[in-house]
């Protein structure tokens, strides 16, 4: 009997690529800062749906299949190294804007739960003050509705809006995490 349990290994999702040459996923002539040659929209697109819909546990891995005469290309290109410096920037670039969402919703927040115990304040001051009274009343309706007015949107980008650009930055994370490997395509 051993001594320590041992996990089960973690699932693998593989996306398997076979091409014609590395120019289907990199663009050697297109710039990115500081790295020239970047994926292309499409193969973009198409790793981020594929990761998309592979089970949230699984570690991910790109197999990028080549012609033994489009290897030398590829090596060049630093095709491997390329695919998850793309992605790692892709999620930098989402954390910034998660950041600055965060912030901006929190700014919100502060202002409309700010005006919002403004209004319930005069809200219930006219209440004490001017039970009997119509207009007293449509004041006080008025500036209720106002205040939930004020707030709603705030609670809005915190409860809901968030969520989306934050499981964007998790699969933006897990692929510029996941393992790329070329390999030269069998002959058949």
């Amino acid at each position: 009997m051993p001594d320590a349990m041992t996990a089960a290994p973690e699932a693998e999702a593989r996306l398997e690529l076979d091409l014609r040459d590395a120019g289907r996923l990199i663009d050697p002539d297109a710039e990115w800062p500081s790295l020239p040659g970047c994926l292309r929209p499409a193969a973009e697109a198409a790793i981020i749906d594929w990761a998309r819909r592979q089970p949230k546990d699984a570690s991910l891995a790109i197999l990028v299949r080549l012609p033994p005469s489009a290897m030398a290309e590829a090596g060049s290109l630093e095709l491997a190294e390329r695919v998850s410096a793309h992605f790692n920037r892709m999620a930098e670039e989402q954390a910034y804007t998660a950041r600055m969402f965060l912030a901006d919703a929190r700014r919100s927040a502060a202002i409309g739960f700010t005006v919002f115990a403004a209004c319930l304040l005069a809200v219930w001051t006219l209440y004490s003050g001017y039970q009997g009274s119509t207009t007293a009343r449509a004041i006080r309706d008025t500036l209720s509705i106002i205040g939930w007015i004020a707030a709603w949107k705030p609670l809005e980008m915190l409860v809901h809006e968030r969520r989306p650009i934050l499981r964007r930055l998790r699969l933006l994370r897990r692929l510029a995490e996941a393992s790329v490997r070329v390999v030269p395509a069998d002959r058949r």
